[in-house]
């Protein structure tokens, strides 16, 4: 109360929502135990109620989804925050869409509609495939930028679930195409997001713009 939740470890902070422990073990021990299987709080936000409920016997279905709407709350808190703000970097796409497609066992491709400024005018999911691919054409990503006339630049996100952000070779000849395709529309291909994980000495995605593909 005196120094807010800012001032809480991770553990602790989950530790609040199960309230209690198990036999043996307190809820900041247990908090601990459950981020540490999950590697940080990012692999928290990819489990299910049910799987958390099977991992740790004596953890209710109740307390799972307690933790697992807590999660999509600050989700939806920060895309709240985030909407209708410039997306001029890839970091800006990350915090919109990261926090979503890294619970996502599935690849997903997703587009982000821009107008002139660079300001977020909508989003779509455009395509959702396997666990290690997803088939989509630059067309349908280009579609659904020529439905709207104040759509000035598009950016494309899609996520690897097997958390390394590299772009595969098919990733390279996919933003080829939509770059060569965005032209001739007239549309700015603005970027092409990959999201991964962070780990020690990689960051958490992959942006085409930055490597100097766009």
């Amino acid at each position: 109360m005196s120094q807010g939740p800012e001032a809480l470890g991770g553990a602790e902070l989950l530790a609040i929502l199960l309230r209690t422990g198990l036999p043996g073990k307190s809820a900041v021990e247990l908090a601990a135990d459950i981020l540490a299987s999950r590697e940080g709080l990012g692999g928290l936000a990819r489990i299910t109620p049910q799987k958390l409920k099977k991992e740790f016997k004596g953890l209710g279905l109740a307390k799972s989804c307690q933790v697992a709407a807590a999660i999509e709350l600050g989700r939806r808190v920060g895309e709240a925050e985030i909407a209708g703000g410039l997306m001029d970097t890839p970091s800006k796409v990350e915090a919109l869409m990261g926090p979503e497609l890294r619970r996502k066992d599935r690849e997903e491709v997703w587009v982000l509609l821009l107008n002139t400024k660079l300001r977020l005018l909508r989003k779509a999911q455009v395509s959702r495939g396997s666990v290690n691919e997803t088939a989509v054409q630059p067309q349908e990503i280009l579609r659904e930028a020529l439905g709207s006339e104040a759509v000035y630049a598009l950016v494309v996100v899609h996520n690897h679930p097997s958390g390394d952000p590299a772009p595969s070779p098919a990733d390279l000849d996919f933003t080829r195409r939509l770059r060569d395709g965005a032209k001739t529309v007239g549309v700015v291909l603005q970027d092409h997001v990959i999201i991964g994980v962070a780990r020690e000495g990689r960051a958490g995605y992959y942006s085409f713009k930055e490597a100097g593909y766009l």
